[in-house]
């Protein structure tokens, strides 16, 4: 495609993570024009296979300005047409660490006047600009690096193999052919029998078929994505924190016998029987003077309603008494996994009056009893049917063009029932078709350009 933003400096980026002080490997990307000489310019090598395109080859980082060695590496080379951004690209991937790091960047930026650092994700940019990827891969990149879970990876990989361009392609063929034919009747309407409206509304109800089952399993993609968020409720000191903890297995909250410990939010991913979660720990709710505790124990009562699901605990030391049961009244109840009565190791669990508490586990979270249980519980209300038929996920810009389409179709309906004249029917179809084009990036401005690719990560 034809860019609509300039392309022709030569770019730069630290394209790996690198660790404070020490790692072993990063790798400094370059593309662009000058990327191979600017290269050269800093690279000393004896290697016969230097610059030729996919070749690996070993060299020296040298300062000409100082004249002095900074560094062993291992250079890549691919010549354009055939590499990621489709401009040349050199790596070069020297020993980790910031140090060393900055200072091979620093070279190659003082001794080559025509290389930039690179701005956040414009090396995709690039790579869509110059018809190597489509906006939809684009942004799957983007997902697939920012993966909080296996499964929301290999969703996002399905993206950047170009699923998501296949579905929305499928749409937007079947809208094609029915433009088609209104336009064909508009030009050569004497060659055609009269319009038939019965035929057209059925062709356009399988079409927003299609795109509303695409929409209700973006949002279920959402959860995985995101991970399907499990809030902890409850009193001070009744093991929230202990059990997100447990849960973890990792020590992400601070554990104390003092009420009011936990003031923020606390949220940890991680992945139950393979369903992506994400547990919240909230502050206890309890009556209290303390003003910055009393702005946790509003943000906890606001995760009751924001939340996919709750587990409600509470003390069975102390008991469930009129403060809990008043909590609890607040909980939507298709909301409620279970309620949770911890510490059981300090009770005789017979003599636990379970009245009114058929969706309940006793646990001793202290002694790690009771979770395979809760467990059971989790899975079988958040349960794997949750990602059936979930192959792709759309953002919220490709959800949005995506209803702007179904919404076009929609308009469709009032022209039909009245049987208006059939040429009408092009002006929301061909609308349709440019908010589908928009999703996969043929139809775009420089403005939503820049804002999409700002949200990468600077080296990718």
């Amino acid at each position: 495609m034809e860019s609509i933003i300039d392309t022709e400096d030569t770019i730069a980026a630290i394209a790996s993570a690198i660790s404070l002080g020490k790692g072993g490997i990063a790798v400094i990307r370059v593309s662009g024009e000058e990327a191979i000489n600017s290269c050269k310019n800093i690279v000393e090598t004896k290697s016969k296979y230097a610059w030729e395109s996919h070749r690996v080859f070993h060299g020296f980082i040298k300062d000409n300005l100082e004249n002095k060695f900074i560094d062993e590496i291992l250079i890549t080379v691919m010549h354009s047409p055939n590499s990621f951004t489709g401009e040349d690209i050199v790596e070069l991937h020297c020993h980790g660490g910031v140090i060393v790091v900055n200072k091979v960047m620093e070279t190659l930026l003082s001794n080559n006047t025509g290389v930039r650092i690179a701005n956040p994700g414009e090396f995709s940019q690039r790579a869509f600009l110059n018809g190597k990827i489509d906006l939809t891969q684009a942004e799957s990149i983007n997902q697939l690096i920012n993966a909080k879970n296996l499964k929301s990876a290999e969703i996002a990989f399905n993206g950047v193999k170009g699923e998501i361009k296949k579905k929305i392609d499928i749409i937007k063929n079947d809208l094609i052919d029915q433009l088609s034919e209104i336009e064909a009747r508009v030009d050569f309407e004497e060659d055609f029998s009269e319009f038939n409206y019965h035929n057209f509304s059925r062709n356009i109800k399988t079409i927003k078929e299609k795109i509303e089952i695409l929409i209700e399993n973006s949002k279920r993609g959402a959860h995985i994505h995101n991970g399907i968020s499990i809030a902890l409720i409850g009193k001070t000191n009744v093991g929230k924190s202990s059990l997100l903890n447990l849960l973890s297995k990792k020590e992400k909250a601070i554990v104390t016998s003092i009420p009011g410990t936990t003031r923020d939010i606390i949220e940890v991913n991680l992945t139950i029987k393979d369903i992506p979660i994400k547990i919240i720990d909230t502050a206890g709710i309890r009556e209290t003077d303390e003003y910055i505790e009393n702005i946790g124990i509003e943000k906890s009562f606001e995760m009751i309603q924001n939340s996919d699901y709750i587990i409600y605990l509470y003390s069975l030391e102390e008991g469930l008494n009129k403060d809990d049961e008043k909590i609890i009244s607040k909980i939507p109840q298709e909301k409620l996994i279970t309620i949770l009565g911890n510490k059981k190791d300090l009770i005789d669990s017979k003599k636990v009056n379970k009245k009114n508490l058929s969706n309940s586990v006793l646990m001793s979270i202290k002694n790690d009893e009771g979770e395979k249980e809760l467990v059971e519980k989790i899975v079988k209300k958040c349960g794997s049917k949750e990602f059936e038929n979930i192959d792709i996920f759309l953002n919220e810009r490709q959800i949005s063009n995506l209803t702007d389409c179904l919404k076009n179709l929609n308009d469709t309906d009032p022209i039909i029932a009245n049987q208006l004249p059939f040429d009408l029917l092009s002006i929301e179809v061909r609308d349709g078709i440019k908010n589908l084009s928009r999703i996969t990036g043929q139809e775009l401005t420089e403005d939503l350009l820049n804002n999409i690719f700002s949200k990468f990560c600077i080296g990718k």
